[in-house]
Formats: structure tokens, sequence, C-alpha cells
């Protein structure tokens, strides 16, 4: 009961804030670029390698800038924004006077930044979809067989999700830690600038950047076989510490 009432105040606090917005122009600003990308191209992204499966190409051009580049920097963005909400007028001296456990008040950030995170990756697949839709109609170079393979889609776009609890648990005990937002999102650009340039440098999702938790989403486009349910579950225990490290650091303060 204690936990509704801190979800419930952190669902008020959203409301017509660019954290809600961002739910859908995060997905759509990497549908746009990809769709432009593919039809002014014409397709060279999409055929790389005389490609003809669209649906396939497709979804893993809009994964790999979504995990690489953009789920990074939007979890950094949602954090610190949400985090933000409370830092700017030491809102927390009327937040932890009422009678409401700390612990519950940092699950309740926790259970919205992972909302969040999840909603923005459902429009993802989705956009997809549409996307593969319109691409048909512009162009004919690559096919796109229906029915489309959205339950593929789904889960991987799940696993790349799940793949990022550990970074996001970070990223949050971050964002509340300090009250600079420039602390927050110089941290997250950083991460996620460095988890770039590591899968640059180290070929395609090999040796250590699988070990980094900003380049684990990048584990489920890998080309050699991994053990994606291992990640999980690794990633899982290892973020689910990180939580309670932070909700501890949370309640001393």
């Amino acid at each position: 009961m204690m936990l509704k009432r801190a979800l419930y105040a952190e669902t008020l606090k959203l409301k017509r804030t660019l954290a809600l917005k961002m739910v859908v122009l995060a997905p759509l600003a990497v549908l746009a670029l990809t769709i432009f990308m593919a039809a002014s191209a014409p397709f060279s992204t999409l055929r790389r390698g005389n490609n003809t499966d669209g649906w396939g190409a497709l979804a893993r051009v809009n994964f790999q800038f979504w995990g690489m580049l953009m789920m990074p920097l939007y979890i950094t963005l949602q954090t610190a924004l949400i985090a933000a909400l409370d830092h700017s007028e030491n809102q927390w001296k009327a937040i932890l006077a009422r009678p409401l456990p700390r612990w519950t008040i940092y699950l309740a950030k926790l259970l919205i930044v992972m909302a969040l995170t999840a909603a923005a990756s459902a429009v993802l697949a989705c956009g997809i979809m549409l996307s593969g839709v319109i691409l048909r109609q512009l162009t004919s170079e690559v096919r796109f067989a229906f029915p489309a393979p959205f339950t593929t889609i789904l889960r991987q776009i799940a696993q790349m999700t799940g793949l990022a609890f550990l970074s996001l648990t970070i990223q949050l005990w971050v964002s509340l830690r300090w009250r600079a937002f420039s602390v927050a999102v110089g941290f997250g650009i950083l991460a996620a600038v460095t988890t770039f340039a590591m899968l640059l440098s180290s070929g395609p999702y090999r040796s250590w950047p699988q070990y980094y938790p900003w380049a684990l989403p990048m584990l489920v486009l890998a080309r050699q076989p991994h053990d994606t349910a291992a990640a999980l579950c690794i990633g899982a225990a290892i973020g689910i510490l990180a939580a309670i490290a932070g909700c501890l650091d949370f309640c001393r303060r």
C-alpha cells in the first residue's frame, strides 16, 4: 500500500513533463532516421551484403541505433529528469517528511524509469512494423514479406530492454546521488560514448564489451552465439544489487 502511494505520487509528477513526451519522441527519432536512410540511399543500409530479408534488415538497423546510442541517452535523460523534479527547489524536505519509508520512494522511481524504458521500446517495435509498411510503398528494392515477424522483433526488443536494466540502476543511483543535472547527464553521455567507441574498436560485439553494462543490449544483435538468457540473469542479479546499494545510500542521506 505504501509503495502504491509512492508510485501514484511519481506518476502525478510526470504529467505534462518532457520525460513523458520522450517515450514517443526518442523512438520516433530513430525510426525517422532509418526511414530516411533506407528511402534515400536507396536501401544501401538494408541491402548490405545482398540482404533480401527486409524485416530483418530494418529491425537490425533500428536496434543498432537504439541499443548502441539512443537507449543509453534516453535512460540518462529520463533518470536525470525524474531526479531533477525533486532536486529542484529542494523538494526532498517535503517528500521525506511524508509518512512513507524512504525505500518506497527510491523503488517507485526505479519502477517508473523501467516502465518508461519499456514503453519506449514498445513504441519502437510498433514503429518498425509501420516503417516496413511505409517503405514497401516507397520502393520495391527490398521485399517485406507478410505476415511480418512481429513476435521475433518484440522478443529481441524485450531482450535489449532487459539487458539495459543494469545500466539503468547505475544511472538512477548517480542521478539521485548528485543534485547537479549536469553530473547525471555528463555521466550518462560519457558511458554512451564509451560504449560506441568500445564497439567500434573491438569489432562486432566481441571480447570485453560484453562485460560493460551499457554495451549489454547489443549482445542481442551479435552474429556469434551468445547465451542471452544467462546474460539477462546475470545482468538482473547485478542490477538488483546495484539498486539495493543505491537504495541504501539514498535512505542513509
